[in-house]
């Protein structure tokens, strides 16, 4: 990235020189503003027009950067985002990153296009590269909220669900309707998160061994390779990490003349409406995306404001009780 300091060395004259020419009006030799505006064109300087916009509060737009848009869970919490934005009239831009290590560039680049006030990043990111990108955009004093997932804490806001408390609750759920021997159910789920599910088990087990994990992929056939599995090892109660995954497997256990929640319930993580349509409908255990998005727009909002804000907020998840378990 171009600095002042590299045009005033490549200029020949002094920083402040080119911070006048470039934030005032102020008058300077021709040979001296020929030389300037030619380092400016050789070097490709973009003067950062965002940090101006945002000392005089003239920019309303927020960015959310995700990794997959067409993702239930994502959409949901981008919904929030979004409701609670449209009710202070600010605009949303939604950036869908199939890299998740964003570089400053990439970020810098974002802000200088649409002018954001702010970014909401929502996702799976933990490594020390992404982390270091969101403290250079705070460098920036642009604001950053932080959602979805929980990191260790390093000076911006944090909001996640608890995913031990998810695990803890949707467990306690099936043994209160009579099933011991349980499954989870997941499709590439990261270990560091499938370990919350599992330690959330752990705190409510009947059992000393280790539950019974299955990862499925896109193109498995349930009915043929997971159904199978879950009735050799005598499964009454699976808990699906992922919605559309229960909704596929409910299908497939009514084709093979399975009774759900009789013989086999299913809960499911994630309350949307497809829980609600579902045949049956499936029993939930809600993380709140929704409420997660609200509250990450919410504490975004405060920050552009200079108001007070939670630096971290964790979500407690619920049991949403209907047909399948």
């Amino acid at each position: 990235m171009v600095t002042l300091k590299d045009i005033a060395k490549h200029a020949n004259v002094s920083v402040a020189t080119v911070s006048r020419y470039l934030n005032s009006d102020m008058m300077v030799k021709k040979e001296t503003e020929k030389r300037i505006l030619a380092a400016i064109h050789e070097l490709g300087y973009v003067p950062n027009v965002v940090a101006k916009a945002l000392k005089r509060q003239e920019t309303s737009n927020v960015a959310v950067i995700l990794p997959k848009i067409n993702n239930l869970y994502y959409s949901e919490i981008t919904s929030g985002i979004s409701q609670t934005l449209g009710k202070h009239n600010y605009n949303l831009y939604i950036y869908e990153v199939e890299n998740l290590n964003l570089s400053e560039d990439e970020i810098l680049q974002l802000m200088r296009e649409n002018m954001i006030a702010g970014i909401i990043f929502v996702g799976l990111f933990s490594d020390t590269s992404f982390q270091e990108s969101i403290h250079r955009v705070m460098e920036w004093e642009i604001p950053v909220v932080y959602t979805n997932r929980h990191i260790p804490y390093t000076g911006f806001p944090l909001l996640y669900p608890d995913l031990v408390q998810a695990g803890k609750l949707g467990v306690e759920h099936l043994y209160s309707i009579g099933k011991d021997r349980i499954a989870f159910v997941h499709k590439h789920f990261p270990s560091h998160v499938l370990k919350c599910f599992l330690d959330g088990f752990w705190q409510v087990s009947k059992e000393q061994q280790k539950p019974m994990i299955i990862e499925i992929e896109d193109d498995m056939d349930l009915s043929k390779e997971l159904i199978p599995k879950l009735l050799q090892h005598h499964i009454d109660g699976v808990f699906v990490l992922n919605e559309l995954s229960a909704v596929f497997l409910t299908k497939a256990l009514v084709q093979a003349n399975i009774q759900i929640y009789e013989d086999m319930a299913v809960l499911s993580l994630g309350n949307s409406l497809m829980s609600q349509v579902s045949t049956p409908e499936l029993t939930c255990v809600d993380l709140q995306n929704r409420t997660l998005g609200i509250k990450s727009a919410e504490i975004i909002l405060s920050q552009i404001r200079k108001q007070k804000f939670e630096p971290i907020t964790i979500l407690e998840p619920s049991i949403a009780k209907r047909k399948s378990a």
